[in-house]
């Protein structure tokens, strides 16, 4: 005879699986630093693209006025103001993007614990009504 109990608890576990497990493995197959610094690696690399992409966009825009002032522009100064630009912009994107997925892997490891507490538990189940049908 099945246990209500534990087909309740098996079908909790199976959903969740199914929702969350692909994703929740791939943060808690890594420690927490190797997923964080993954994670802030890619987002500095998008932030060098999009601080190109916006920069060219602007370049493109005003191209007439870059044009007719370039002989007038210290381009020392103007290299020196888009550097410091990029690391202020591509320096608060990774630190919004560590304490993103910092939060997230704790949330993750959490929520893993969860699951494996709720196996344990339905190995305890199965384990005790097994030992109990073989003892009648």
């Amino acid at each position: 005879m099945l246990d209500e109990d534990r087909v309740i608890l098996m079908t909790k576990l199976a959903a969740f699986a199914k929702r969350e497990g692909k994703r929740n493995d791939a943060a808690t197959s890594y420690f927490r630093g190797d997923y964080v610094g993954f994670q802030v690696l890619k987002s500095i690399l998008f932030a060098t693209l999009a601080f190109f992409i916006l920069v060219g966009s602007y370049v493109l825009y005003h191209l007439a006025d870059i044009l007719q002032d370039i002989y007038n522009t210290d381009l020392i100064e103007t290299a020196k103001l888009l550097i410091s630009r990029y690391l202020v912009f591509v320096g608060v994107y990774a630190v919004i993007t560590y304490i993103v997925f910092s939060v997230r892997y704790s949330r993750m490891r959490e929520r893993m614990k969860t699951y494996y507490g709720g196996l344990r538990r339905l190995g305890k189940m199965t384990g005790s009504s097994s030992s109990d049908e073989e003892q009648r």
